[in-house]
């Protein structure tokens, strides 16, 4: 057995017989110890081994490099099944096949497959073999197994590696394409099919050309011409926009940015494609929204604003606000969808009335706006047009979604600008003109007078000074309200009590209610200016013990803390209840009767009385009327004052009296200037009187000295 493992030329030499020595055989005389030694060193110089299996007996040679390889002990020659049994199990029959194709198909091989060592460790070889016939007919097959555990491991990490880039290439939003020298494609990543519509295999040997449409084709070749031979860069590190094609022919605008990079097989440039087809028309629609209305398609408010003052360079300008009246309650009752048919609706009879002279623009929400240059149009005609659209809008407009036709109204304000001016001072002057419009009862229009503007202004200048105070009573600071006080008389004509009222001065300027009240009313702010003044008449109250009567807005009176605060104010400035009379007026009627009714029940508890404000101008549901818990009716000043000029007006205020008798409650007359009034008032058995004829409104302090 020694010499099976020892010397292999040897065994051979012995086992053929002498006469039957093939060439292979001829020379071993020459070579036995020198081809051992180059052997050895081959083996050691390339980490392998050699083996040598006799096939007709069976028996294995292996080298002592061979038995390192495996870490078997030298002393134990293997069987075939032996080293068989070293390799992995996925891989023996592997093994078993090459050895059976080599003898049946005379067939060399090579092999790459999992071994699991004596020691148990597991190594990766490469082994070849072939097979050699002997005269005799028998085979051997020689052959050599290398350890290519290393290599196989680096193979294996950089597979993973390129495994892990891979992946990450292809989940990039960005494309990315590899190209040599020529220009020829050598990878194309999964986010590049995905943005040319190519698979990989499709492009990939194809110059990158294929990707461009022309003029760009021309242009790549002759950039790389020039790059190679000047060796200048010109898109290099440096990206830009370019037109792309897809495979089904469709042209696209791509973000590139291109980098270079050696390797062994030379020069390849790496380019890095984004598709931005979205963000192109992303930014054509913003471009778009940020001049005209995204509903209708008109310019916007801006754009007419440019286009006016182009044309106020030249000539002058008629410009007109257009506003739907009460719009909103279609988007609340039939919904934003009937709405936007609405507003579709009124731009194309809008569009229709003005013709192909004007501009119309759509501005916010429900407005339109409209411009026209005085010449070729006459301005006297152009206000006439617009007069008439505002008929024309109020047509019904059919929706196909909705059962009925919906009829909608339109206020419109008008202005003409000379040569010169300034567009936004057109706007605001129509917009000034459109307020008019809205106040005069909408559904109308109103050319522009420089009054309008004026009276804005003063409307800005209020509201501004109302937020000021209320800001500066926030904070327990001064404020320009004032408490005045008008006395009432008893049928003495003595005085019995009073009626507080607020002044404003502001600016040193002296505000009348009639001026800053509706304003307030409008911008929330009566609340609070009304609790001011609850607080004061408090006071007076407490100091002279008197029925003071208090205004108090329909907004304050429906808070829902309204009682309480109340209540409590008057407790801290130790008022009796009964000397408070809160006047509402009938419009407060109209509001919800059971909030109104619980509201007066629990005030009227504690002793605070209630009287009906300017009796006979608002709504009276005398039914109504006699549930709440009134002590006191109020004749308003117009029918105490008109009762003079005719028999007719005279009957309507004793008719007024009479009711008032009737409810059973106490009857005040305002607004008293004469002695002709009050006696008459007396006569007729009213029970107090107020106005000019016997005070008017003062300072509360004036009022509590006198």
């Amino acid at each position: 057995m020694s010499d099976w493992k020892k010397q292999p030329i040897n065994f051979i030499n012995s086992y053929a017989d002498s006469a039957v020595k093939t060439n292979f055989m001829n020379d071993s005389s020459c070579w036995p110890v020198s081809s051992e030694k180059l052997l050895a060193e081959t083996q050691q110089l390339t980490d392998s081994g050699v083996w040598c299996l006799d096939t007709r007996s069976q028996m294995l040679y292996w080298s002592d490099s061979t038995y390192a390889l495996f870490e078997r002990e030298l002393d134990k020659a293997p069987t075939l099944d032996d080293a068989i049994n070293y390799y992995s199990k996925s891989d023996r029959l592997k093994i078993s096949k090459a050895i059976e194709n080599a003898i049946d198909d005379n067939e060399a091989w090579s092999v790459e497959a999992e071994i699991i060592t004596e020691s148990g460790r597991k190594k990766f070889i490469r082994t070849c073999g072939r097979p050699f016939k002997l005269d005799n007919g028998a085979y051997l097959l020689f052959g050599s197994i290398q350890d290519i555990s290393q290599s196989h491991s680096n193979l294996l990490t950089l597979k993973q590696r390129t495994k892990s880039l891979n992946a990450i290439l292809d989940n990039l939003v960005d494309g990315v394409i590899t190209i040599n020298e020529k220009g020829i494609i050598q990878g194309f990543s999964k986010p590049a099919e995905r943005i040319f519509g190519y698979q990989a295999d499709e492009v990939v040997g194809l110059n990158v050309k294929h990707l461009m449409p022309q003029p760009y084709r021309r242009e790549h070749d002759q950039y790389l011409t020039n790059y190679q031979a000047t060796g200048k860069r010109k898109i290099i590190g440096i990206g830009r926009e370019v037109t792309a094609l897809r495979k089904n022919g469709e042209e696209f605008p791509i973000d590139l940015a291109v980098s270079e990079t050696k390797t062994e097989l030379g020069t390849r440039f790496i380019g890095t494609v984004r598709d931005i087809t979205q963000q192109k028309e992303a930014a054509k629609r913003i471009e778009f929204l940020s001049h005209h209305d995204e509903l209708t398609g008109l310019p916007n408010r801006a754009r007419l604003l440019e286009q006016t003052e182009v044309l106020l360079r030249s000539t002058a300008v008629t410009v007109a606000c257009l506003n739907i009246d009460y719009f909103r309650r279609i988007n609340s009752v039939l919904g934003e969808d009937i709405g936007d048919q609405v507003i579709l609706s009124v731009a194309e009879r809008v569009k229709s009335a003005v013709g192909k002279y004007a501009m119309v623009a759509k501005d916010l929400a429900d407005r339109f706006i409209i411009a026209c240059a005085c010449p070729p149009c006459v301005k006297e005609d152009i206000i006439q047009s617009i007069e008439s659209l505002v008929v024309t809008i109020r047509e019904p407009i059919v929706v196909d979604t909705c059962i009925n036709p919906i009829h909608i109204t339109v206020s419109a304000g008008i202005a003409s600008l000379s040569k010169g001016t300034n567009a936004k001072d057109a706007l605001v002057n129509a917009e000034s003109a459109l307020e008019r419009a809205k106040r005069q009862g909408r559904n109308r229009s109103c050319v522009y007078q420089d009054t309008m503007l004026a009276n804005l202004q003063y409307d800005y200048k209020i509201e501004t000074g109302l937020h000021e105070e209320l800001q500066r009573l926030k904070f327990g600071q001064n404020v320009g309200f004032e408490c005045w006080l008008q006395s009432k008389v008893n049928r003495n004509f003595e005085v019995c009590g009073a009626e507080a009222l607020i002044r404003w001065r502001y600016q040193g300027q002296l505000i009348r209610p009639d001026e800053f009240i509706p304003l307030a009313e409008r911008l929330g702010l009566i609340i609070d200016i009304g609790f001011w003044m609850l607080t004061k008449v408090a006071g007076l109250i407490s100091a002279t013990n008197l029925p003071i009567a208090i205004n108090v807005s329909p907004k304050q009176f429906l808070e829902p803390d309204f009682p309480e605060k109340i209540i409590r104010v008057m407790r801290e400035s130790d008022a009796p209840f009964e000397n408070l009379i809160i006047e509402i007026t009938e419009n407060l009627l109209l509001h919800d009767h059971t909030q109104v009714l619980s509201v007066m029940n629990e005030l009227n508890q504690v002793g605070i009385q209630f009287s009906i404000d300017d009796f006979g101008t608002g709504y009276s549901n005398l039914r109504r009327l006699q549930l709440l818990p009134v002590s006191e009716l109020k004749i308003d000043k117009e029918f105490t004052q008109n009762a003079f000029h005719s028999e007719r007006d005279r009957n309507l205020l004793d008719s007024i009296i009479l009711m008032a008798k009737q409810m059973r409650v106490e009857i005040v007359a305002e607004g008293v200037e004469t002695a002709l009034q009050a006696a008459y008032l007396k006569d007729s058995g009213v029970d107090l009187q107020q106005g000019y004829y016997f005070a008017k409104p003062i300072s509360s302090e004036l009022w509590a000295r006198s």
